[in-house]
C-alpha cells in the first residue's frame, strides 16, 4: 500500500469556503467519479514541507495566492484501493481576493460554500469534516 501525506487548503472568504467541482480523478478517486467537490490541495512531494506544498498546489490548481495557512490540529485519513491519505489541513486566506481563479485541468468549476450548502453537495470523503474542524478557527 503506498501512504501519500497530503496538503489540503480550507480557504475561507467570509463564512464560505473555497470547493473545487473534479472532473480529472486520480486512480484512488475513481470509485468518487464524476464530478465530486472537494478542498483544493495536494501530494506532499520529496523534500517538501506541508506548507511549501499547500501553496504551490493551491498555486497550480487555482492559479492564485494564498496568504496565510494556519494548521488545524486534527488530521484524516482514508483508504482507496491500494492508497492510504494522510490529509494535513490548514485553514486559509487568499492574498487578495480580487485575483482571478483559474483552474487547471483537474477542475471543471469552483465556488463559494457555507457549511450548510457543502453539506448537500456530492463531496471527497471528508470534505465536511474538514470545513467542521477549519470553523471552529478564525482567520
Amino acid at each position: 500500500m503506498r501512504i501519500q501525506q497530503v496538503a489540503i487548503a480550507a480557504i475561507k472568504k467570509e463564512n464560505k469556503y473555497l470547493l473545487t467541482k473534479r472532473v480529472k480523478m486520480d486512480p484512488e478517486d475513481v470509485d468518487y467519479a464524476p464530478f465530486v467537490w472537494h478542498l483544493p490541495g495536494g501530494g506532499i512531494e520529496k523534500d517538501e514541507n506541508s506548507e511549501t506544498a499547500l501553496k504551490r498546489e493551491i498555486k497550480e490548481e487555482l492559479g492564485v495566492e494564498i496568504h496565510s495557512a494556519i494548521l488545524i490540529p486534527k488530521t484524516f485519513t482514508d483508504t482507496r484501493r491500494n492508497w492510504q491519505g494522510v490529509f494535513i489541513l490548514f485553514l486559509c486566506s487568499l492574498m487578495d481576493y480580487n485575483q482571478e481563479i483559474i483552474l487547471n485541468e483537474e477542475s471543471e468549476e469552483y465556488g463559494w460554500f457555507t457549511l450548510e450548502e457543502a453539506s448537500k453537495l456530492k463531496v471527497l470523503p471528508h470534505t465536511i469534516e474538514m470545513i467542521v474542524e477549519a470553523n471552529k478557527l478564525r482567520i
